[in-house]
């Protein structure tokens, strides 16, 4: 059993120390009663050569530094500084206590945050960063457990212990002090200080606010050697649904090199606060994009622990948090049973009209079939599901077209039908390619725009495959076609397509009404920034 703290229950200045609440690498932060002020307040105190790289006036100068620079700010994103002193050589600074966590506890906590979460968290940052480079101050220590979340959900920031002024250096034989997963490269290669390098470790954070994982994982030297030559982690690897453009800021704040990050805090608050930082945008604007599903938390690896952080107030969660998670839906049933049932309804509302059906319906059918590929390109593109699907529309259009087009006596067909049939065989198998595999946005459009050409180019073979050798083309298209026409309509195929086109389409409708399925993620959105 470890000896109690003898400075529980004494006094330290104007406070009574109360509980040891957290333990750091330079000292130790009690919970106390200011008996003057009578309010439960924070005690900071740093153990004389604890840390074994730092002789004792030099710890006393640095406790002290930190006060006095954090009191200079008057800013709600940071930690109010009330007193500093020094007793029976102890020298201490009497903050304001946070009622809440630290970010590294909520994610432990929680686990991997929701983006518009850390989003947040990162803005309130960025602000209190702005403040600090404007009073010419570096933190040099941005990372999770140096955020604290109160209770009500404010954001602060803490520990200004190794703050610096900007443009100065580590002296010659100083000790590079900090956290080395979350510091940038040119910090812990002890270079000159620079407000970028708050910059990269505020997206260090971001990063492991969203995915619960230290960018670079492994030891002190893995990680600075990581973060030297490493190119930044791409976070949509583990939260593909984090938009492009704040995975595209995120990598831009670790970058290597300075001059490759924002140019300020002031510029990162205003990027932060863009359209795209939450709902993607393409080139085009169209609001119909859908951003990828959010990945179930079994499908998300376990994070790495960090240390135990600093400033954590042992506080239950707050009953009404700032960010309030998402509930999950349970639903009695699921979208396949309803699905099902408009599908078994539909079949007995119109099936009786495909007692009647004839032989042209299998020209409608290649036409239908052909046309599908383009309506499975809406929405979310590249599932399992789309893809098969468009596999079996080739098949199903080539086996229709078959059938209707060599269903009669066989003979060779005219030059005209057989180019029609490569034509449309051609644009069928673009358009399920570039539909399903293609990548960008201009190659979805080109598979709505073949689709159609194909059906038609396969309707047009079939109906001269047969046509008389000394009968123009045109003649023959509209000769077969009034013949199909008739016994098309004769057979009553008008309502029985329309019947059978009825229930595909609320099939459909039905589907992007996005039924609650308890097995399934609920945050698709829709692009509705430009």
């Amino acid at each position: 059993m470890s000896d109690p703290d003898p400075l529980i229950g004494t006094m330290l200045g104007p406070c009574r120390i109360e509980m040891l609440v957290g333990r750091g690498g330079m000292g130790r932060v009690y919970m106390a009663r200011h008996l003057a002020l009578d309010r439960r307040v924070a005690v900071k105190i740093v153990d004389e050569g604890d840390s074994g790289l730092l002789d004792a006036g030099t710890q006393r100068a640095q406790v002290l530094d930190e006060a006095r620079t954090a009191a200079k700010f008057e800013d709600p994103r940071i930690v109010a500084i009330y007193d500093v002193g020094e007793e029976r050589g102890i020298p201490y600074i009497v903050m304001q206590w946070v009622a809440g966590e630290s970010l590294e506890a909520r994610v432990k906590r929680c686990g991997p945050l929701p983006p518009a979460e850390a989003l947040a968290i990162v803005k309130e940052m960025a602000g209190a960063l702005a403040a600090a480079h404007a009073a010419g101050l570096v933190h040099r220590d941005v990372k999770p457990g140096n955020i604290l979340i109160d209770a009500r959900g404010a954001v602060k920031l803490a520990d200004f212990g190794i703050a610096c002024s900007t443009g100065t250096g580590a002296a010659q034989g100083e000790v590079v002090v900090g956290s080395f997963h979350f510091m940038a490269p040119e910090q812990a290669s002890g270079g000159v200080s620079h407000p970028s390098s708050d910059l990269y470790a505020l997206g260090s954070t971001w990063y492991y606010a969203l995915t619960a994982h230290l960018p670079y994982p492994g030891s002190s030297l893995d990680a600075f050697i990581r973060h030297r030559d490493e190119s930044p982690p791409e976070v949509r690897l583990l939260r593909p649904e984090v938009t492009e453009k704040a995975a595209s800021l995120l990598r831009r704040l670790m970058a290597k090199k300075i001059e490759d990050r924002p140019a300020d805090a002031k510029t990162l608050l205003l990027e932060l606060s863009s359209a795209g930082m939450l709902l993607d945008t393409d080139a085009s604007g169209s609001p119909f994009k859908i951003l990828p599903s959010v990945p179930r938390q079994d499908q998300i690896p376990r994070a790495v622990p960090l240390s135990v952080p600093l400033f954590v107030a042992p506080v239950e969660p707050p009953s009404f948090p700032l960010f309030p998670p998402q509930p999950n839906a349970r639903t009695l049933g699921s979208r396949y049973s309803f699905l099902g049932l408009l599908a078994a309804f539909g079949l007995l509302a119109f099936g009786w009209q495909w007692r009647k059906a004839s032989f042209e319906d299998w020209a409608a059918g290649a036409v239908v079939f052909a046309v599908l590929p383009a309506i499975l390109t809406v929405g979310l593109r590249w599932t399992v599901q789309r893809k098969v699907l468009a596999v079996l529309s080739v098949v199903a259009a080539a086996f229709c077209w078959g059938r209707f087009a060599l269903g009669g006596a066989a003979k060779i067909p005219s030059l005209e039908a057989g180019i029609l049939a490569g034509l449309g065989g051609c644009a069928l198998f673009g358009s399920v390619y570039l539909g399903q595999w293609g990548q960008e946005r201009s190659e979805a459009v080109w598979a709505r725009v073949l689709a159609p050409i194909a059906g038609i180019g396969l309707l047009l073979s079939a109906l001269t495959w047969s046509a008389p050798e000394n009968q123009p083309w045109s003649a023959a298209v509209a000769s077969r076609g009034a013949d199909w026409w008739l016994a098309f309509s004769a057979s009553g195929g008008v309502w029985r397509w329309l019947g059978t086109l009825g229930v595909g389409v609320a099939m459909g409708a039905a589907d992007r009404l996005k039924i609650p399925d308890a097995s399934e993620p609920k945050d698709r959105k829709l692009n509705w920034n430009r």
